[in-house]
């Protein structure tokens, strides 16, 4: 059974067992860049519940929740899911931001995580959705494109010399 919802304290062996596959494998944590960068996991969680308020960030940040992502208790990834789009985020990053633990992938699991980021975009009451991944990603291209995203065009980031597919999901 799939379940989404915030990390909490119960969460961190978990994750830290994802972060640790996710270095041997790959070392790339784009998408969830913050769970890359963990020192100290109740400072973890504290900044994840900041980063939901947009009156306790920088103004020009995007307020964002972070979830992750269980299938029969097991961590398989999570999603980032940005309230709305400032600075950088237009050209690349988006509204949702998505990873999946390498060991799951290739499983289905990217399309079931982008579909419930989708849902919880809906709830909080956006009408549509900016999703971006590398243009060398064709897993996250196939995975956007199976939720209809549509594609916009291709934005190359200078400062980080890589090229980004955007895509948009308005909701009906």
């Amino acid at each position: 059974m799939i379940i989404v919802k915030e990390f909490t304290e119960q969460d961190k062996e978990q994750l830290f067992d994802m972060i640790n596959e996710i270095n041997e494998y790959d070392a790339d944590f784009e998408g969830l860049d913050d769970i890359g960068r963990i020192e100290d996991y109740n400072l973890f969680l504290k900044k994840l519940e900041k980063w939901k308020h947009p009156e306790l960030i920088n103004f020009n940040y995007s307020s964002q929740t972070t979830f992750g992502v269980f299938d029969d208790e097991k961590l398989v990834g999570g999603f980032v899911l940005r309230h709305t789009l400032k600075g950088a985020l237009i050209n690349h990053g988006g509204n949702i931001g998505y990873l999946v633990r390498p060991s799951e992938r290739k499983k289905g699991y990217g399309k079931v995580l982008l579909k419930l980021a989708l849902e919880k975009a809906r709830d909080i009451g956006l009408k549509k959705v900016l999703i971006t991944c590398r243009n060398d990603n064709i897993g996250s291209t196939k995975v956007i494109e199976s939720n209809d995203g549509t594609y916009e065009n291709d934005y190359y980031d200078e400062s980080l010399g890589k090229t980004y597919r955007r895509y948009w999901i308005e909701f009906k």
